[in-house]
Formats: structure tokens, sequence, C-alpha cells
């Protein structure tokens, strides 16, 4: 029996912190907010939006990532010239390119395991602390959010790095696994491992043991490697 054409699948609500850098996103793109522009303080944002700071703060992690702002600590959030953020886009080396899914997942385990080195020499209790939340949440969170879930957790160790490129290149290959996320987090077990994984990364992260955090990860994309 043919598929109906008009049948889709159900819409998701997508997270506030997407809705929010998706609306940022509308502005610049539109012209509306200009290259170069200094954006609003997180405060102020928070504010506008009537969500938290840390949903905010999460927003311009995307943004971040996908070179539509430049965060400079002490100075301010400016928005970057189209012209450069097409230039640097690592998206565009990616695109088009037919590797698999387990090659990708192999590319991660490569990438993170270095991340998570450089985060635990740099992160702060602070970040420590939302780390730990985060490792919970994919415990807790509701079915339809877990992929998000743990790409948000993700991101947040790449952003301890405070390094744009390494954000921008894991929110690519985050992108590019997210089929593999939503599969194996719908399975009970597959979510108690991911879970276990966070934990184990979060901790070892915490207690800036970076040869511990490099062997956790490597842990974790060896799981991910066995679920595909």
């Amino acid at each position: 029996m043919a598929q109906d054409p008009f049948e889709f699948e159900t819409l998701r609500r997508a997270p506030l912190p997407v809705q929010v850098a998706g609306m940022i996103r509308d502005r610049i793109e539109s012209g509306a907010i200009e290259p170069d522009a200094q954006l609003p303080s997180e405060r102020k944002l928070s504010e506008t939006f009537s969500v938290s700071r840390v949903a905010v703060r999460e927003a311009i992690q995307l943004l971040q990532a996908q070179r539509y702002v430049d965060v400079h600590h002490g100075k301010g959030i400016y928005v970057v010239d189209p012209a450069v953020r097409k230039a640097s886009s690592l998206d565009n080396w990616l695109s088009g390119r037919g590797e698999s899914l387990g090659m990708m997942v192999e590319m991660r385990r490569i990438v993170e395991s270095g991340i998570v080195e450089l985060a635990a020499k740099k992160v702060t209790s602070e970040g420590a602390q939302r780390l730990i939340d985060l490792a919970r949440e994919l415990e807790t969170g509701p079915l339809e959010e877990l992929s998000e879930i743990d790409a948000r957790f993700h991101r947040e160790i790449a952003s301890l790095t405070e390094n744009v490129l390494v954000i921008e290149l894991l929110t690519t290959c985050l992108d590019r696994t997210e089929p593999l996320r939503m599969r194996t987090l719908r399975d009970g077990h597959g979510r108690e491992l991911a879970a276990r994984g966070h934990m184990a990364i979060a901790q070892a992260i915490a207690s800036g043991d970076a040869a511990a955090a490099r062997k956790a990860m490597e842990e974790h994309m060896n799981d991910a490697m066995r679920s595909i």
C-alpha cells in the first residue's frame, strides 16, 4: 500500500536553548542584527526570552559552534560576518561525504578523548557541577529529549576547552551521529549504559584527572561502537 504523502512524523518540541538560538540566528540571517553587532548580556537575554541564564548560555554555545557569534570573555558576544562564517565552517568540509556512522563514531572517539583531557585541566567548580547535573539528566529526562540531553552533555565538555573550533567540530560530529543516539537511548539498557558513562566522565573531569577522563570517554565511545 502506497504511503500517504500527507502523513508526517509527530513534531517534537525543541529544547529552550535550541529555540533561543534559532530566534537569534533568524534575526542575524535576516540582517536585523548586523555583522559585528554586540548582543545583549546573558542576563538581558534571559529577561528578554523569559528563560534561565543556563538556557541562554547553551543557546550562545550553539550559535558560537555554528559560527554565528564570537564570545570574547570580559568583553561581550559579537555577531560574526557571514563571509567569515562560510569560510570557517567545518561542516562545509564534511557535507556530502559518504562516511559510515561507524567512521563518525571513530572520529568522535579520537576527538573527544582529547577534548576531555583539556576540559579536565580547565574545568571550574561551576563547570564541574553543570556536568554532574547534565549526567544525571540522562537518567531522569523524558524519552523524547534524551538525544538532545546526550548532545548537550558532550557540548558542555567541549565548551570547557574555550576553543570555538573544538566546539564547532564536535557539534558537527554530534549532528551526524544523532540517528545512533536516538536508537540506542530508547533502549533501557542503552540508556543505562550511556548514563553510567556520562557520570564516569563528569566525575573524572570534575576531579581534574585528565587521564581518567580520557579513559572514561574512550570506554563510552567503545560502548557506542558496539551499539551500531
